[in-house]
């Protein structure tokens, strides 16, 4: 039961991404749907992995992705035979797509490392809030202080492909609408 703990934990901390206009953990404590074609639990590699139209729904949070990996940190086998313990890393591939009502962002791979409280989000990387909207290569997010990095393999002006970023200034009627 620990093990299914870890995992539905795990896939929280991935699945509670935000787009601002980067990532972010998510802090929920709303139970995580995890649903795919398969589910594989290696114990002596202390990993799960989900294969096949991977979809995690926590609240209005919504994960997508071909496969998601969850890596838990190898210990000294316990009393009831397990030597895994917390998740360490969470990577998720194929056509990643976060969405919540706010935000979208998609790229062909994504990783949260616990220890660096990092997520890497690779490969025609696309963050959208609003009418806002971020491309490039790669986009670096730490968690605890939500400083977010893009970057493009592409370097140099009037080149195609590098880092653009479309922003539209609020407006004075804006400021005075309710924020929801």
């Amino acid at each position: 039961m620990k093990r299914a703990m870890a995992v539905a934990i795990a896939a929280s901390l991935l699945g509670g991404l935000t787009a601002a206009p980067a990532l972010a953990q998510n802090s929920s404590s709303a139970p995580v749907d995890i649903s795919a074609d398969e589910q594989e639990t290696i114990s002596s590699q202390c990993k799960t992995i989900f294969r096949g139209a991977v979809e995690v729904l926590q609240e209005t949070s919504r994960l997508r992705a071909a496969k998601m990996t969850l890596y838990n940190q190898k210990k000294a086998k316990t009393g009831d035979g397990s030597g895994c313990g917390n998740v360490d890393r969470v990577e998720a591939e194929g056509e990643v797509f976060y969405v919540t009502p706010k935000q979208t962002v998609r790229g062909d791979r994504a990783t949260y490392d616990y220890a660096s409280n990092t997520i890497v989000v690779t490969g025609n990387v696309i963050a959208i809030q609003g009418q806002d909207v971020a491309r490039g290569d790669r986009m670096v997010v730490n968690t605890k202080t939500n400083d977010v990095r893009m970057e493009s393999t592409t370097k140099g002006a009037g080149k195609k492909n590098r880092v653009r970023a479309v922003v539209y200034p609020s407006t004075s009627d804006d400021a005075n609408k309710p924020k929801p």
